[in-house]
């Protein structure tokens, strides 16, 4: 019995231990809630006496335009799982269907699976909160493109990964956006977190699109430079993330890992 058992964990352990993206889901995971909670704590112990008027619309805003990035990513990602889990993949490559037609197939269905999911959710907080997330105006939408294009890039990152080297890289899926969480300033400004983090944060376009949101919010000022940044760094990812999953296509196809995909 114990050397059965002992297999086992032998087992479970290459498993949950044998592959970087299932480490870095075990070990980031409580780094980022430390780091998370303890600079949003901060933030509020700092601005306690502050007259924030709307502290709690901030907030909201915050949960509902992170979750447009969130939505944007898995809807993608999942999506494209589901071909990889159902063995699929092959039966659609040897359709006419052409990379760049999956390519934006996956982005209109993330997009139609992240409005369908957040509408009910916002009339909910408008409810219960009196919750108004259209004070943002016209730039709602500009934030909402850019954050659910932030999660395509993303997405496609993944999906590449994971058609190139494997399962091991699906705990990507859930993982990969936490680890963004602490550089994105959601729910604290910039100037919260520690200088090299600052500078590490400067180079993700989620930092900039939560600034100005608060910006809007508190201030009623728009930032027109960090506008600037998001259209110009978002655009660059994009591209490249989408390059990459074409390529990770090209590469699978031609090594013949198509066939071996699936549960």
């Amino acid at each position: 019995m114990l050397g059965r058992i002992f297999a086992l964990i032998i087992r479970y352990k290459t498993i949950s231990f044998g592959s970087f993206p299932r480490l870095l889901s075990i070990f980031y995971w409580p780094s980022v809630q430390i780091l998370f909670w303890g600079f949003f704590s901060n933030f509020l112990i700092e601005n306690n006496s502050s007259p924030y008027v709307g502290v709690l619309s901030i907030i909201l805003s915050a949960v509902v335009l992170w979750d447009v990035l969130f939505r944007g990513q898995l809807g993608l990602t999942m999506s494209f799982l589901e071909e990889i889990w159902s063995r699929n993949l092959t039966n659609l490559f040897i359709t006419p269907l052409r990379e760049y037609e999956l390519v934006l197939s996956l982005i209109i269905i993330s997009m139609l699976r992240t409005l369908i999911g957040l509408t009910p959710a916002i009339f909910l907080a408008n409810y219960f909160f009196n919750f108004h997330l259209f004070e943002l105006g016209f730039y709602l939408v500009f934030f909402f493109f850019n954050l659910i294009a932030i999660g395509w890039s993303i997405g496609f990152i993944v999906s590449g990964l994971v058609l190139r080297y494997g399962h091991s890289f699906e705990e990507l899926a859930w993982a990969i956006i936490f680890i963004l969480l602490p550089f994105s300033c959601v729910y604290y400004p910039l100037e919260s977190l520690p200088l090299i983090m600052q500078k590490i944060a400067q180079i993700f376009p989620p930092v900039y699109v939560f600034e100005s949101m608060r910006k809007i919010l508190i201030e009623n000022q728009i930032e027109f430079e960090h506008l600037y940044r998001i259209v110009l760094i978002n655009s660059a990812y994009l591209i490249f993330s989408a390059l990459f999953f074409l390529k990770m296509i090209k590469s699978s196809r031609n090594k013949g890992l198509l066939i071996n995909q699936g549960e």
